[in-house]
């Protein structure tokens, strides 16, 4: 009878004298979102926009990985430099700026004043110094496959990631030939998917911008044809992403720095449009769905005419 007692009353007493948590240990706490910032060059402006919109809402960003132009502001932002300083910049930045004309077999220009930006404006210059963690994806000439930087220094992980093929010459790094980040990896999604990021967030800024005008330059010429390889091809980097965001930016050209500000508002929408997604993914039962349903996309670019 003895033993039948402690059977029956033993869990009970444990659950009555346990402490009973604090309502703030037991309230659902926000969770954060990894990113996965594309590339597109002036288009990446974008970006800074969906970034002013999560600060608005507070929601926190537990890793950013980059490709492009989304490895040079995505690696700023992560070192901590202020987003409004960020933007005050780009509003003044032109092609001038981070590329230095150099005719080689190679390439047209090299991209080696970005390393003087990245020096003079980021708060960290190595990757475990950054305040946020960071990935940055290039292309291996040599294999044709993805190449992630994770750690070291961000300048050289950077320029690799930003030189377009064509127009800058690839950056050797050690003993690999590396180029465009975009050419393998156009939303890095995989690269913040293996950083562990609960939620994996897309921005897209390099797949819309057919809009039936004639290019004008041979930078055009090139960014457009990759771009048409490109889209007739699965997006692969759309499996790892939970939530995948495309600002309007189909009228904007890939070298047109001066629209920074339109560019910025594109990003802007596209991510108030996504808020409400987002905000069921991040609560407990969202995060749940979010593991056993299919992938989710928001494409904010309007039908086509």
């Amino acid at each position: 009878m003895a033993a039948l007692f402690k059977a029956l009353l033993e869990p009970l007493l444990d659950k009555l004298l346990r402490p009973t948590p604090r309502k703030e240990d037991t309230a659902a706490r926000p969770a954060g979102i990894g990113l996965a910032l594309g590339g597109g060059f002036a288009r990446g402006f974008a970006h800074l926009g969906v970034l002013r919109i999560l600060e608005a809402e507070r929601v926190s960003i537990t890793c950013i990985a980059g490709t492009s132009v989304g490895s040079i502001l995505g690696a700023a932002y992560a070192s901590g430099v202020p987003l409004e300083r960020i933007i005050a910049v780009c509003r003044e930045v032109r092609l001038k700026d981070f590329s230095r004309w150099s005719l080689s077999r190679m390439g047209l220009a090299s991209n080696d004043r970005m390393g003087e930006l990245i020096r003079k404006w980021f708060r960290a210059v190595r990757f475990e110094q950054m305040r946020i963690p960071l990935a940055v994806v290039a292309t291996d000439l040599g294999t044709g496959e993805p190449y992630v930087f994770r750690t070291g220094e961000v300048v050289d992980a950077v320029r690799a990631s930003c030189a377009f093929p064509g127009m800058f010459q690839p950056v050797m790094h050690g003993s690999r030939c590396l180029a465009d980040g975009g050419l393998t990896a156009p939303v890095p999604t995989q690269a913040v998917a293996a950083m562990g990021a609960g939620c994996v967030v897309g921005i897209n800024v390099g797949f819309n911008n057919w809009n039936g005008s004639v290019p004008k330059n041979v930078f055009q010429v090139v960014a457009r044809a990759i771009n048409a390889a490109q889209k007739h091809h699965n997006h692969s980097w759309e499996r790892f992403a939970d939530l995948v965001i495309e600002p309007d930016v189909r009228a904007v050209e890939w070298d047109a720095f001066h629209r920074a500000e339109e560019i910025i508002r594109a990003g802007e929408d596209a991510a108030r449009r996504a808020l409400p997604r987002l905000r069921e993914m991040l609560s407990a039962e969202g995060r749940l769905r979010a593991h056993t349903a299919a992938r989710h996309r928001w494409t904010q670019t309007p039908a086509a005419p």
